[in-house]
């Protein structure tokens, strides 16, 4: 008979819960190790978590706009790509066409210049129609949807519009009306975005926010109507003679090379927001590093400390393990021998 029931029972729930605050300091002292940090941070400071709290909170909204920042960058870098393409589209059909009036070009060369012209402003909206992680970037903030309908559906609305013309300044009179004026074809039929959206904030205390480019914006417009006018030396259904249809070139070529001025400042613009974006994010990074060198301050342990405290347990433990196996095999027997 175990001499436990001759006596007291206190001694085995004592080793009981002896063994359960060991074992619950090894645990939190593991990870504290482990983290280098306090595992419980109220108790350390005394009660007085508020600075805690507010590093915190700090942290939370530095990491917030540290992504936002970070998706912006991304979509400013493509769209600065993009408007890359639409620059080099320009410049290299507006050269060609430059010549061209000037050295008599016959109707074939003018057709080719046209088809050319055709292939750039189908590039020119496949680089607007661009989507960075799923978000289409020149849309505003309608993200799900291309900026633009495809260019041949630009192509033949603008050519049911201008067919029975036959002169060039009627035809890009009549291309402008249907870019730039309000409640025209573009807006009504070209265009499928919606307003321009918000890029990333000015700063983690600011709620201002830079207005990112569409492919609604008047320098886009302008390149866009001067390819297609350059477009249409290429449509047989065009009422117009031989001159009217290299004076449709000079003009052409005239509409790209005033749309170049515009298209440069929003590449510079763009150029701008990235520099804003790498500052911000160098900024973030600082302050968020300041805050977790704070943090650490007031939460932090010291690993040397930690472990001799977890060492200095896990021997209580082992010891108390030891004094339970002995105890628990004494019996009247033992006592008595």
């Amino acid at each position: 008979m175990s001499w436990f029931s001759l006596g007291s029972l206190t001694l085995p729930y004592q080793l009981q819960r002896q063994g359960v605050a060991l074992r619950s300091d090894m645990a939190r002292l593991g990870q504290e190790l482990t983290t280098g940090q306090t595992a419980n941070p109220q108790r350390h400071l005394q009660g007085d978590i508020a600075p805690l709290a507010a590093i915190e909170t700090r942290l939370a909204r530095i990491e917030s706009f540290t992504q936002s920042s970070k998706s912006t960058s991304l979509r400013v870098d493509a769209m600065q790509n993009a408007m890359g393409q639409l620059e080099a589209a320009r410049s290299d059909i507006s050269s060609k066409l430059l010549l061209s009036p000037n050295s008599g070009a016959p109707e074939d060369m003018l057709r080719s210049l046209g088809t050319s012209a055709s292939h750039a402003l189908g590039s020119a909206v496949s680089a607007l129609s661009l989507s960075v992680a799923g978000q289409t970037a020149f849309s505003g903030t309608a993200t799900d949807r291309a900026p633009l309908v495809p260019a041949a559906q630009i192509m033949s609305e603008i050519s049911a519009r201008v067919g029975a013309l036959n002169t060039a300044d009627a035809i890009v009179a009549e291309v402008n009306k249907a870019f730039h004026d309000a409640g025209e074809l573009f807006d009504t039929s070209f265009y499928q975005g919606s307003e321009a959206g918000p890029g990333a904030k000015t700063s983690a205390d600011s709620g201002d926010a830079a207005r990112l480019p569409t492919a609604a914006d008047t320098p886009i417009r302008a390149a866009l109507s001067g390819l297609v006018i350059a477009a249409l030396l290429a449509d047989d259904t065009l009422a117009i003679d031989q001159d009217a249809r290299q004076d449709l070139a000079r003009q052409g070529a005239l509409a790209l090379i005033d749309a170049g001025p515009a298209l440069t400042g929003m590449q510079a613009g763009l150029g701008d927001e990235q520099a804003r974006l790498d500052a911000q994010a160098v900024q973030f990074t600082t302050e968020r590093d300041a805050l977790t060198s704070a943090r650490q301050g007031m939460i932090g342990v010291d690993p040397y400390e930690a472990a001799m405290q977890l060492e200095q347990t896990r021997v209580q433990l082992e010891t108390l393990y030891t004094v339970t196996a002995r105890t628990s095999r004494l019996s009247l027997t033992e006592y008595l021998r």
